[in-house]
């Protein structure tokens, strides 16, 4: 379904009427083309949704700390890790924020594998990695849009009638319904809440079953020891 059929729907249930276009000169399809937009990146922010997911590594060099982001970057999963291909059981720890970050380099101190920071739309690292280390984590893709449906996406934000959202273009209607009605000062309560059904049962399907632990579990899979390192 392209972004200009799922606003059309939208716009029978809104009007009783569809657009002809979401990038013409008819105000109603460009309200709704305006809002499709703003819908579908909600919609991705939400949750950390299987097909936005992307593997990113950085090869170490024994030198290099900052390493350039992807292009498609949006965000880091909501609980995601840095894994180090040498210490397999350990992660790379994110630094509680830039004044810690410039204190370790300055006293030269960093656990096992080294310590994490986003800074000037880079991956930066500390200490160096190793010429014999690779790090790696997942990535949440903003190329939420594709140009024909079931394709992949390939950009960031609607452009043309044929676009298609990657993701529900079921939720993205209801999302145009209740978006509008709100934008015009217009009661919608049922209609958000109707969106918000529908958004908790995507979760639910794209989230999957889950895997019944019996028995307390010996090593919490997200922790590690406080200071896997030595000092230097």
């Amino acid at each position: 379904m392209t972004v200009l059929a799922a606003a059309q729907l939208a716009g029978i249930a809104l009007l009783g009427r569809k657009p002809g276009s979401l990038f013409s000169t008819d105000q109603f399809g460009l309200e709704l083309g305006q809002l499709a937009t703003e819908a579908a990146s909600a919609i991705a922010q939400y949750y950390d949704w299987q097909k936005l997911k992307k593997l990113k590594t950085y090869a170490g060099d024994g030198s290099t700390i900052a390493f350039d982001l992807p292009p498609d970057y949006d965000r880091m999963l909501k609980k995601g890790y840095i894994h180090s291909q040498m210490w397999r059981t350990r992660n790379f720890r994110k630094a509680v924020d830039e004044d810690e970050w410039l204190l370790l380099q300055d006293i030269n101190l960093a656990g096992t594998p080294g310590v994490w920071i986003i800074l000037g739309g880079q991956m930066q690292f500390f200490p160096a990695l190793p010429a014999t280390e690779t790090a790696r984590h997942y990535y949440i893709s903003n190329l939420i849009v594709g140009t024909g449906d079931g394709q992949p996406g390939s950009k960031a934000t609607f452009t043309a009638d044929g676009d298609n959202f990657v993701l529900s273009e079921r939720l993205l209607k209801l999302a145009l319904i209740w978006r509008w009605r709100a934008q015009k000062r217009l009661e919608y309560s049922e209609d958000m809440t109707n969106y918000e059904i529908a958004l908790a049962e995507e979760v639910a399907k794209d989230r999957g079953s889950k895997v019944l632990i019996v028995g307390p579990e010996r090593y919490p899979s997200d922790t590690s020891a406080p200071y896997p390192g030595t000092l230097g």
